[in-house]
């Protein structure tokens, strides 16, 4: 049952019951005018009974009214959980596209300065295309992008200068790489790299 008819189905219920009651409330005000069944002569046990019979009928529908309404809100809660299972799915999705496009780009940006012969900045945008592509349910090409670390390193001479900047890029995505959820695969080769590269520069602050 959709949202909408479920929704029209309890507004036609309340309708009906708030008829029924207004007629059972004129017929007896009329059946009373007219003393109908002598309905003039009331005890008092016979009003408590009628007053005790009307409360449980009242109770009863009340009850009857609040479980058809349970049953509606679940049916709605149901409905927003398969949402909410749709949107964390199709944001994890975003998520992933926007890693991978983030990896490419900052693989092709460190072919550039592989062109322009700058090995750190070439070494640092490696640094941050193996965090974006660590951050893959499943990393591709990371043997690719340690072989490209590996060959910019070797074109450092030793006690190269390091910008600072570009340090602290280097030093942020070493945190982002190390904090993925599969780092523990890499953790071996990688460690290795980066101390090689550590070895061989001079960061910027420290020289000053």
């Amino acid at each position: 049952m959709g949202t909408k008819e479920f929704e029209k189905r309890k507004w036609s219920f309340a309708h009906i019951c708030a008829y029924l009651s207004l007629a059972i409330s004129l017929t007896m005000l009329v059946l009373w005018c007219c003393n109908v069944g002598g309905f003039e002569v009331v005890s008092l046990d016979s009003f408590v009974g009628v007053i005790v019979t009307l409360l449980a009928i009242i109770v009863a529908v009340a009850i009857g009214y609040q479980i058809y309404n349970g049953i509606g809100l679940n049916a709605k809660l149901e409905e927003l959980d398969v949402i909410k299972e749709k949107l964390i799915a199709q944001e994890k999705n975003i998520t992933q596209k926007d890693c991978k496009s983030r990896y490419l780009i900052s693989v092709s940006l460190a072919e550039i300065e592989f062109n322009k012969r700058e090995y750190i900045t070439a070494f640092s945008y490696l640094m941050a295309s193996l965090e974006f592509t660590m951050e893959l349910d499943t990393p591709t090409n990371v043997e690719n992008v340690f072989q490209r670390m590996i060959f910019s390193i070797s074109k450092m001479p030793s006690g190269t200068l390091c910008p600072s900047e570009t340090m602290k890029a280097i030093q942020d995505s070493d945190k982002g790489i190390k904090s993925s959820h599969c780092y523990s695969i890499i953790k071996i080769q990688y460690e290795k790299i980066y101390k090689d590269f550590i070895s061989k520069i001079v960061n910027e602050d420290k020289n000053e």
